[in-house]
């Protein structure tokens, strides 16, 4: 799947891509440049953290990844497909719990299409609020 995305977005399948968008795509949720480096560091592959981040930042420009911001403001990534998710993240712990396995943008984008003329490549859908334990310490 990888090959195919880099290939639709006319990028060259580099090591380095190819191994920052295979551990995107094995996260359960999208994952900070932080959280990549770290991983990659854990798997003892040398890759700097600016490498990682030019390559999410041009990533991201062509479409390949979506950024999601989380609720300390830090970015997050995943793969932009037809099976992408939406998390609603707390903006005091930030946890993130996935809201529904259904897209709930996906009508949005269809009509708005329809009334732009655009072809709609991606989208991101971004919910904050306070969970339930942080609610509790509250109080």
């Amino acid at each position: 799947m990888i090959e195919d995305l880099l290939k639709k977005a006319s990028l060259k399948n580099t090591k380095q891509r190819y191994t920052i968008l295979s551990i995107i795509e094995s996260a359960e949720e999208p994952m900070t440049a932080e959280e990549i480096f770290k991983r990659l560091a854990d798997e003892e592959i040398k890759i700097n953290l600016s490498t990682v981040y030019r390559n999410l930042n041009m990533l991201t420009g062509k479409n390949v990844l979506l950024k999601i911001l989380k609720g300390d403001g830090t970015a997050a990534y995943e793969i932009n497909n037809s099976s992408h998710s939406h998390y609603i993240t707390c903006c005091m712990c930030n946890s993130s719990v996935l809201i529904d396995d259904t897209c709930p943008v996906k009508e949005l984008s269809e009509t708005v299409s329809e009334k732009t003329g655009f072809k709609v490549t991606g989208h991101s859908l971004q919910l904050t609020g306070i969970c339930s334990e942080c609610l509790k310490k509250q109080k």
